[in-house]
């Protein structure tokens, strides 16, 4: 099984994560496809806007743990993590500051590193009944996805060292009055919601949109990359402490 998808309706690409019996969990073939293919529709010019989603129940449910304790207690195997990290702080490259605006259509779990790829999207549209959280801290490892500088602007500096230090499960409702969802609709409308966005985004002209997003990102984010390089060597120490790997155990 493909673990993305990629296909095209018009001048919107969709991009679905395709690991629905791990609940889309986050492993290297996963990481490194969705790299590739954010690249390859960024690069498109018959594509206008990215549609992000997850197969299944769940956008995103996290890290693959099974396979991190697997890798985690070798050299060769944390070689493999770093090319691991190195892919997931590229596809946040591609998602906030690639050419194209991406949507998000976020259903059932969004957590860790899913959680941090709805954040990065431009728009996330959230159904009724998701959830997410910040596991990371409770397994010894540490967030990516450029969140330690995107969060914050959302949410102010103190709810986010809550969010990513606590860890706490907060449904849609929450995060959209935290400002970190966009919109919230019932599951059922949730794409038919996605695609009407897409296709208003669609039809503006490519070249303004694209300068849009270049402008906001040069005003905004001007920390973005140096927050991902922190983030990839933060994470790469946690994961070669031993203590790691006892509580990816216990968990």
């Amino acid at each position: 099984m493909e673990t993305i998808i990629s296909e095209q309706r018009e001048n919107i690409r969709i991009i679905t994560l395709n690991r629905p019996e791990r609940l889309n969990a986050v492993n290297k073939a996963l990481t490194l496809a969705l790299r590739d293919a954010l690249i390859n529709a960024n690069a498109d010019e018959s594509v206008k806007v990215i549609v992000l989603r997850g197969a299944g129940r769940a956008f995103c449910s996290g890290d693959d743990l099974d396979e991190t304790m697997d890798e985690s207690g070798s050299a060769a195997g944390l070689e493999s993590i770093g090319e691991l990290v190195v892919a997931l702080q590229d596809i946040t490259r591609q998602i906030v500051t690639g050419d194209k605006f991406v949507v998000g259509a976020i259903q059932g779990w969004a957590v860790g590193a899913g959680f941090e790829w709805a954040i990065n999207c431009d728009f996330a549209i959230w159904a009724e009944d998701a959830r997410a959280y910040f596991p990371e801290m409770r397994w010894g490892l540490f967030p990516t996805g450029g969140i330690t500088s995107l969060l914050p602007r959302i949410v102010g500096l103190t709810k986010a060292r809550e969010l990513l230090l606590l860890g706490e499960k907060h449904n849609a409702q929450q995060l959209l009055d935290m400002g970190i969802a966009w919109r919230v609709v019932p599951e059922p409308r949730l794409m038919d919601e996605v695609m009407t966005v897409a296709e208003k985004i669609a039809g503006l002209p490519a070249h303004v949109v694209r300068s849009l997003k270049r402008t906001i990102n040069a005003a905004n984010l001007a920390d973005l990359e140096a927050a991902l390089l922190t983030e990839q060597e933060a994470l790469m120490e946690a994961v070669a402490h031993p203590d790691t790997l006892k509580l990816l155990k216990e968990f």
